[in-house]
């Protein structure tokens, strides 16, 4: 039975796409079989996949009913990684639904931390009908700054915990959305490391 992972967050430009490619393919490389599900209506993985070079294969979902599905379609992989849209919708109620693990990218910015109100709503109800793991995911991380000590004391009001790894602001996560590659392919190997560390904690999690 595959293990499923959504990465959601109601707001564009917090990193779910690029969190979402780079995972996938971390999880990959360590010899196990990924699909990704493209619920995104832009398409933004459709867009950046080449067949050729991806190391995950890629389904798209564009309803409710087909994220329901996912457990039964896709059941023959080790993974499968749903990338949210940019807004909370049916869709992404059902991808929490459906989840062994529901990754929350979030960045430095007060409005970003807002829009995670919606999905931890969903979070919560569904915690009434069978616990889900949930894990905020720091991205486009500046050390030291103000605004990242606020974002972490804002996680921590939640009651959802952050995983220990966060992903920094980095040339090589913007290349890689570009040009149709990872991380995993350029000569950045604090980007490699931070992208294998935060993959071994999601393994531990839904091993």
């Amino acid at each position: 039975m595959a293990k499923i992972i959504a990465i959601l967050n109601g707001k564009g430009g917090v990193g779910k796409t690029t969190s979402t490619i780079n995972i996938a393919t971390a999880i990959q490389r360590k010899g196990f079989s990924v699909a990704v599900v493209d619920t995104d209506p832009q398409g933004s993985i459709s867009n950046w996949f080449d067949e050729e070079k991806c190391a995950f294969d890629l389904t798209e979902a564009a309803s409710e009913k087909e994220v329901y599905q996912v457990r039964k379609s896709l059941k023959s992989y080790d993974y499968v990684i749903i990338d949210g849209a940019a807004a909370i919708s049916a869709i992404s109620s059902a991808a929490v639904m459906v989840s062994d693990l529901v990754v929350i990218p979030v960045t430095p910015s007060p409005l970003d931390f807002a829009a995670c109100g919606a999905i931890l709503a969903v979070i919560e109800a569904r915690q009434d009908l069978q616990p889900v793991e949930a894990r905020f995911l720091i991205t486009k991380k500046i050390p030291h700054s103000k605004m990242l000590a606020v974002l972490k004391d804002s996680i921590e009001d939640t009651g959802v915990p952050a995983f220990r790894t966060s992903i920094s602001q980095r040339q090589a996560y913007v290349k890689v959305m570009l040009d149709g590659s990872t991380v995993f392919d350029t000569d950045d190997g604090a980007a490699k490391g931070e992208i294998d560390v935060l993959t071994n904690e999601i393994l531990e999690i839904t091993a």
